[in-house]
């Protein structure tokens, strides 16, 4: 089994096979204050599925974590894949995942990660690095002269 794809996205969803994606691709947060709260973000992972390992469950765990530290979110999916009709002998599979989460709340700033385990072996990571945003300072307009 090998991590293919792993992005982010601000939502996501699998229908009939194929993945569907909105707001792709981001790996960053800046947020006013902490804790900080951000209404949704969807994990979006493929698996290529060896031939040999489609008639079995898949134990998929996707977990957060803060500096390697355990954050408190995490999803747990298990799911086979058999082998669909027309799939030839020894060709792999390929497996698009869409993992929500709501209202995730982060406590610190830092570089976050989501590890991504299948059967209790770490597939990768996918990170996000969540930073306070500073106030921009807007510049003054030069005085005028005096008339």
């Amino acid at each position: 089994m090998e991590l293919t794809t792993a992005m982010l996205a601000d939502g996501a969803h699998v229908a009939a096979g194929k993945l569907y994606i909105l707001g792709g691709q981001w790996d960053r947060l800046m947020v006013t204050s902490f804790p900080a709260q951000h209404p949704a973000m969807t994990v979006v992972i493929v698996l290529k599925i060896e031939y040999n390992e489609a008639l079995r469950n898949i134990d998929l765990a996707v977990n957060l974590t803060l500096d390697g530290q355990p954050c408190d979110a995490s999803a747990f999916v298990r799911f086979s894949t058999g082998h669909p009709a027309g799939t030839l002998p020894g060709a792999p599979l390929f497996v698009p995942l869409a993992i929500p989460f709501s209202n995730l709340t982060f406590g610190a700033p830092g570089r976050y990660e989501w590890v991504i385990n299948a059967d209790q072996k770490e597939l990768g990571r996918l990170p996000l690095q969540v930073d306070q945003a500073q106030n921009p300072v807007v510049p003054m307009p030069p005085a005028l002269p005096p008339q």
